[in-house]
């Protein structure tokens, strides 16, 4: 027999300090020329730049002349959270991994002008046809080795986990190379379905003599976003093409800095919480939102929980946030807040 959940009291404010190792966004790692205290400062300055030019909502140059981050630069080595240094047993050369403290750079890019993006990366369901002299088939990590290395490089880099298609027989069956050159986003979307996935990224790149060329298409739940991209090596072909699906995406997750959205309130009632695994699956989920500042729950009525949740940002980041992560799912229309903000939380 189910049991009701009876959540008593005050849960009590939660403050963020979420640990830094999140998707390994707040991770770096940097190549040394050598072990003195200078080089390693230097690295740490890099790799704490490279960090931000992930998580920052903005430009490369507007991040780089952005003043809160070359005050955070200015004191690199105050965020480390922790690093060591290795030897790559492939090339010999010496690296350093470092990891920095997410808290205290959340805490003050909050005071900064610019917004930014931690919320977990979705996943990109990758369906891409390659065409080399005249010759179309789809891309296979295992037979097309470079580009996968390529794509795993710059996807790293802005925090992305790509996803490759398993190409069984339901994928041949329902999918064809044609479908993805005609760029038929109908078809595209239903065979994805089968991958769970709400990012998706079809392409086609052709590769010329001495250069590459690109048409994709950025499929994110009913909103569809097409370019093409002229003559250019590999590596900028895709790292264009990645830093084209940060442009989409992190608007839409983006945290804005307190100075530009006062922190609100609502109320949140969640049906569907039966067991002690679901109370504590949900309140483990809104302390990984980094949207939300502090959440209590204070009654219980009609076998729902009601939730106070305070948030700094903008209240489509945070819907899109419960959507794309599928803990909890809405039972009206959220397009508006409303003081009362009612869901249904997901049975597994």
């Amino acid at each position: 027999m189910l049991v009701r959940i009876l959540l008593l009291g005050f849960l009590g404010f939660w403050n963020m300090n979420i640990s830094a190792q999140e998707n390994h966004l707040f991770d770096a790692e940097i190549t040394l020329t050598g072990q003195s205290p200078t080089i390693r400062k230097a690295a740490i300055r890099q790799g704490l730049y490279d960090v931000l030019q992930r998580v920052m909502v903005a430009e490369p140059s507007e991040v780089e002349q952005d003043m809160t981050v070359q005050t955070i630069l200015a004191a690199a080595s105050q965020y480390v959270e922790t690093f060591y240094t290795a030897v790559e047993s492939e090339s010999g050369q010496q690296v350093m991994y470092v990891s920095f403290k997410k808290a205290a750079l959340l805490e003050r890019l909050r005071n900064g002008v610019l917004s930014f993006w931690v919320a977990s990366r979705p996943k990109i369901l990758l369906w891409l046809v390659v065409e080399k002299e005249q010759q179309r088939g789809f891309f296979y990590p295992q037979v097309h080795s470079a580009i996968q290395e390529t794509l795993l490089a710059q996807s790293s880099r802005l925090g992305f986990q790509p996803l490759f298609p398993l190409f069984d027989l339901d994928d041949y069956m329902l999918l064809t190379v044609n479908d993805v050159v005609l760029n038929d986003s109908e078809k595209i979307r239903r065979v994805s379905n089968r991958y769970h996935v709400d990012v998706i990224l079809s392409g086609v790149i052709k590769r010329d003599d001495n250069c590459w060329q690109g048409r994709w298409s950025l499929l994110f739940r009913d909103q569809a976003h097409n370019w093409e991209q002229s003559c250019i090596q590999l590596p900028a072909l895709v790292q264009s093409t990645l830093r084209n699906v940060y442009r989409e995406l992190a608007p839409q997750l983006a945290i804005q800095p307190d100075n530009q959205k006062v922190q609100d309130s609502f109320l949140m009632k969640v049906a569907g919480i039966n067991e002690m695994q679901n109370l504590h699956q949900l309140t483990r989920y809104f302390k990984s939102i980094d949207l939300i500042r502090s959440f209590y729950g204070y009654k219980i009525e009609d076998g729902s929980n009601f939730y106070k949740i305070e948030f700094n940002g903008d209240w489509t980041s945070l819907v899109n946030k419960f959507l794309l992560d599928k803990v909890i799912q809405t039972t009206q229309d959220v397009s508006v807040m409303s003081e009362l903000v009612e869901f249904q939380f997901r049975q597994e």
